[in-house]
């Protein structure tokens, strides 16, 4: 025992530690075991978010704790236009949704490429509404979102119920034809009397313009000194904007 000590003396503390833990703890195999640390409460970031995140925060949401508040950031960087979806699950009437990363916005995942994480078919997409229904910290909740797939994710999608499909409104097209300018729209719609839009009734509008070429003659003296009548220029800057205000038209 004396030697022990004396031999203990001349020990640095991490080597007496190593002969102490040796003689006096590890007596039998499986004695290691009481050296772990107890790792079962520990959480990275990834857990932090997944514990406190939400699909969608309110405006008086408060974040009281640095967990809602760093769960709260990682909404916030995310792009809430079009959904990322899992349709792994669709016979089951189970599909998971979720918003878009930086990354995959910028690779155009989701938009111009179909929004089934699985699948990455660029033609053809069609835009979904949809009803998400899901459970978030006991609640039942729902949100109206946009999905864009491909027509093989679509059928998946629309396996169980019909969803609504989203479509592009189709823009008015103007052509100048002259001075006079002619619209073009979809021929499948008829013009609208109460509408304010740009049908114009031409045999109406003729028959105006007739009748103010009739006024002005009529109120044209006959005086031979009305064609000596010095004729009025416009400037420079009334010329450009009555072209500018032409193309604005």
């Amino acid at each position: 025992m004396s030697d022990l000590r004396t031999n203990m003396q001349y020990l640095n503390p991490y080597d007496l530690h190593k002969l102490i833990i040796n003689d006096y703890v590890l007596k039998r195999p499986g004695d290691t075991k009481l050296l772990k640390r107890d790792s079962s409460k520990d959480r990275n970031d990834f857990d932090v978010i997944k514990e406190n995140h939400k699909f969608l925060w309110d405006d008086d949401d408060e974040a009281d704790s640095w967990e809602v508040q760093f769960a709260k950031k990682y909404y916030d960087k995310l792009f809430k236009e079009y959904c990322i979806g899992d349709l792994s699950l669709y016979k089951e009437n189970k599909i998971a949704l979720r918003w878009r990363t930086e990354k995959e916005v910028i690779v155009g995942k989701g938009q111009f490429t179909c929004g089934n994480k699985r699948c990455e078919e660029k033609d053809n997409l069609r835009s979904w509404e949809v009803n998400f229904a899901y459970t978030e910290h006991g609640n039942k909740k729902n949100a109206l979102v946009k999905i864009r797939l491909c027509p093989a994710c679509s059928e998946k999608l629309n396996y169980h119920s019909k969803k609504k499909e989203v479509k592009r409104l189709q823009k008015k097209s103007t052509k100048r034809k002259g001075n006079k300018k002619t619209y073009e729209c979809d021929p499948d719609s008829t013009p609208s009397t109460s509408s304010s839009g740009p049908f114009v009734d031409e045999n109406k509008q003729t028959a105006e313009e007739n009748n103010e070429i009739n006024t002005t003659e009529t109120n044209i003296s006959e005086s031979p000194w009305e064609s000596h009548k010095p004729i009025e220029t416009k400037t420079r800057e009334e010329e450009m904007e009555d072209y500018l205000q032409d193309l604005l038209l």
